[in-house]
């Protein structure tokens, strides 16, 4: 991803679609998005594959080649190894590697200690659905040695902020500030010329929707055109920055890099966060109240070492780490992405390839967060939360001693149906005669029947299947099954005392893997693990228990009921982060994997970034020095990469097209001098915010209309050089809220509990349930990024969908329902305070004639009309 971020592809569902038919056509034939690029899907190679294959499989399928398969390039996964190629590019369903990792394959269940997590399995499934690209040339993890050279020094990037002197320009009459002299001074060097001013319409509804993510409303329109002083733009940018709504449009900015959520990652149940949105309103509240961006950097990264120690204050922030995606260490990479442009998660199993990152500086960057663990800040009396604690605890013992009642019942009846594995073969093998009844011939020998019909299945899988099953007589079979069994729990002694008594399986599971013949643990694993043969787990062994057993496990589960019932709420709480006790440093591992630790990696900051002779953190986990570092006005990344941020949003591309990559294979900034200039004046202001939205935003350069030039197109078709406004749709959370703002419906309640985006919901979209497991299907629609991954830009698509979303979706015809019962009057008036509402301007004459006749229909024709004009582009698009 180190060309900022590979492009995801999506799977939308569209919800409101009134035809079936429609509906189904629409799933069979939308259109393919466009794959990401070969740098993209190498980057994301490196960033999200090479990790997880290093930490999982590189052990046993590197140079000890464990089934015939060898994991060290594209062309030995292709290859594979006894069981055939390992993986299908384009097909990840069909690739064995994800059904081993899935553990969805009969017999090939990798690795050893698991199925992989949720997040990883999805990581590989688009690698593999994107071609499956291996970068060949991965160089061999750096030492000490690594020499940054003056040449990577000298990229633009690393060099100190210095603030230029505003460029002479020949048309002394377009500036209107510093700004424009730089924009107009490349353009006059080109031979080219800005095209008109935007009309004061056009330019209070794109302020507004900017700022505020809302349209103006027609009283606001009609003031600004009747204020003719020289500073009546300026009012209205001062009005929209003091509103409410600028930190709950901006803030949601934020969020996307932050990938924030209400929920956790869980592909299989719904795990809300509750408290997850306390972090939303803390960044809504520092964007309202300007808060600093360097003191924001700050809060989030340290909040709990800085000396404020209002709980409100600054510890809200630290949820920017602690509500990461579950099962994934992203910390430095949301971290150097989002504050600093570089990513330098690209180098963590190799020297980054294109940019002065060596292996060690991410290893000292991931000490940091791993000398920090997940902390839950109360926010209610001690004696409620000591309370609350106390019967967790209770909860939590009695679910343990359950879990372990019923394992140890499991493996006790597992052992004791292994000692009748002779008898079981046997009658096993009648089964295979015609008209075979398993529960008779069960009955007659005196087994069970279920663990018959299990047996059976599992003997008529192809050899290969379970080729680790001895070609032996049921006798000599048992036997060696049970002394299998014994050698995995002598094993599993010794290993459970070796790890300092610790009981996490993953853990034992590899430790067993280095212990025990690998022939026998899978065996071992296909008979008496949690999904073996002979495993009755939960509910399952029920029907085994008599007397005294079964009542004892009734007892049990009866009193967590009751535990459970009489359980107190839930005190709130932050989402927070604390040092752990003992700091301390990583090794570097070896190609990313954790079972081949090299040299050890300071706590210290990045070397591009720092002083020749660089000092390791000592304070702590080094989290307040690492926010210190990064905030440092002299950093020459921070201030740059948020005013580019900034500049995006208000102008639809940043003047680096990479946001959250400023490295070699970022985008190089069209106009250098004046992101200098924007970047040094941001830190002259105090790193205020609100200041730089000010300065842009008073420039000519912002007020251009989206008008076209010819002579303009052809030497600068991207509009890289900005000499008109890049014409923009409304991004999901503006479209909705703006559908519900000018039907009179928007809820403009603050801040609270997420709730779902049902049709009954008529808050803000910011304040929506955003989930990592299953994104509402409009957002997915219109371009919402993942939550699972920082999010640099939005995609803008343009697809039939979103079309079909306008005619068929109940929020649009209720909208419209609600907007031509608003209006107000004769039809003539309706149709000219419609056209206010929505566009900002009155209707021309050809537009009001066209209204009038459609709406002698009848009454009935008023709320399709209001539909087709919320349903039109200039509704949905800034001009």
């Amino acid at each position: 991803m180190c060309a900022g971020g590979p492009k995801k592809r999506k799977i939308v569902v569209v919800t409101g679609t009134r035809c079936p038919i429609i509906s189904l056509a629409l799933v069979l034939f939308a259109p393919n998005l466009p794959a990401a690029s070969v740098a993209e899907q190498r980057d994301f190679f490196e960033m999200r594959v090479r990790p997880v294959l290093a930490k999982n499989c590189f052990t046993c399928h590197t140079a000890s080649r464990m089934g015939g398969l060898e994991m060290t390039s594209r062309a030995t996964l292709l290859k594979g190894g006894k069981s055939g190629a390992a993986v299908t590019p384009g097909d990840p369903d069909k690739s064995l590697l994800i059904q081993a990792v899935a553990q969805t394959h009969e017999r090939l269940k990798m690795p050893p200690q698991g199925k992989l997590a949720d997040k990883e399995i999805a990581d590989l499934r688009e690698w593999i659905r994107d071609g499956a690209v291996w970068p060949e040339s991965a160089a061999a993890p750096a030492g000490t040695g690594y020499v940054i050279t003056p040449e990577q020094r000298a990229y633009w990037a690393f060099q100190p902020v210095r603030k230029p002197e505003p460029p002479a320009v020949k048309d002394k009459t377009w500036p209107r500030g510093p700004i424009d002299r730089f924009i107009l001074a490349r353009l006059e060097e080109k031979g080219l010329k800005p095209v008109r001013t935007a009309d004061k319409h056009t330019l209070i509804r794109r302020a507004t929707l900017d700022l505020t993510g809302l349209p103006p409303l027609p009283a606001e329109v009609d003031a600004f055109l009747r204020d003719t002083s020289k500073d009546a733009f300026a009012k209205v940018i001062d009005r929209l920055l003091a509103s409410p709504r600028y930190g709950e449009r901006w803030g949601r900015y934020w969020l996307d890099v932050a990938r924030y959520s209400d929920d956790k990652l869980n592909s299989t149940k719904d795990e809300p966060l509750p408290n997850s949105f306390r972090y939303r309103d803390w960044v809504i509240r520092a964007f309202n109240e300007d808060m600093p961006y360097d003191v924001f950097v700050k809060a989030q990264i340290a909040g709990d070492l800085l000396p404020e120690k209002d709980p409100g204050k600054y510890e809200p922030g630290l949820a920017f780490y602690a509500n990461s995606p579950e099962f994934q260490d992203d910390r430095v990479d949301v971290t150097t992405r989002g504050f600093l442009g570089l990513t330098v998660a690209c180098a963590q199993c190799h020297d980054h390839k294109f940019d002065p990152i060596p292996t060690q500086d991410y290893y000292s960057l991931l000490g940091i967060f791993k000398s920090t663990e997940y902390h839950e800040i109360p926010l209610a009396p001690e004696s409620e939360v000591a309370a609350f604690k106390k019967h967790k605890k209770q909860v939590d013992d009695q679910e343990a001693a359950i879990k372990d009642f019923l394992h140890a019942q499991a493996t006790g009846l597992s052992e004791i149906l292994a000692a009748r594995t002779a008898q079981y073969l046997k009658a096993a093998a009648r089964l295979d005669q015609p008209k075979a009844d398993a529960k008779a011939i069960a009955a007659a020998e005196g087994l069970d029947a279920e663990t018959l019909e299990r047996w059976s299945t599992y003997l008529k899988k192809p050899k290969k299947e379970h080729p680790f099953l001895p070609a032996k007589d049921p006798e000599e079979f048992q036997s060696f099954l049970l002394a299998v069994n014994k050698e995995k729990k002598r094993i599993d002694d010794q290993n459970h005392i070796r790890l300092g008594g610790s009981n996490e399986r993953r853990d034992l599971s590899r430790a067993d893997l280095l212990s025990l013949a690998r022939d026998k643990y899978f065996l071992w694993r296909d008979i008496f693990g949690e999904t073996g043969v002979l495993y009755y787990g939960d509910k399952k062994i029920d029907r085994f228990l008599q007397g005294e057993w079964k009542s004892h496990l009734e007892s049990m589960r009866a009193s967590l009921e009751e535990l459970k019932k009489t359980q107190p709420p839930q005190f709130p709480f932050l989402h927070a982060i604390q040092d752990v006790k003992k700091p301390s440093n990583m090794h570097v591992l070896l190609r990313g994997s954790a079972d081949s630790p090299g040299e050890e990696a300071p706590r210290r900051f990045l070397a591009i970034l720092s002083p020749a002779e660089r000092k390791p953190f000592t304070r702590g986990s080094g989290r307040l020095e690492l926010a210190e570092a990064i905030a440092d006005p002299n950093n020459p990344l921070t201030a740059r990469v948020m005013v580019n941020r900034i500049w995006q949003r208000h102008f639809g591309q940043g003047l680096v097209r990479t946001p959250s990559n400023f490295g070699q294979l970022g985008d190089r900034p069209r106009h250098p001098e004046l992101l200098d200039y924007l970047a040094a004046r941001f830190v002259e202001n105090q790193w205020s915010i609100k200041a730089m939205h000010r300065e842009i935003m008073l420039s000519a350069a912002y007020a251009l209309s989206a008008g076209a030039s010819a002579r303009n197109f052809a030497l600068d078709p991207e509009n890289r050089l900005v000499w008109r406004a890049n014409r923009r749709r409304l991004d999901a959370e503006a479209l909705r809220d703006s559908l519900l703002f000018v039907s009179g419906n928007l809820d403009l309640k603050p801040g609270g509990q997420a709730e779902q985006l049902t049709p009954e919901n008529r808050r803000r979209t910011v304040y929506g349930f955003i989930s990592r497991r299953k994104l509402d299907g409009m957002l997915a629609l219109f371009d919402f990024p993942s939550p699972n991954n920082t999010s640099e830009q939005r995609l803008s698509t343009n697809v039939p969908l979103q079309r079909l979303f306008f005619m068929n979706s109940p929020l649009v015809a209720d909208q419209a329902k609600a907007l031509a019962a608003r209006l107000r009057g004769e039809d003539t008036a309706r149709i000219d305070e419609a056209y206010r509402l929505l566009f900002s301007r009155a209707p021309t004459k050809q537009e009001m004639a066209l209204g009038l006749q459609f709406l002698r229909q009848g009454d009935d024709a008023w709320p399709q009309y209001a539909q087709v004009l919320l349903s039109s582009n200039e509704f949905s698009f800034v001009q």
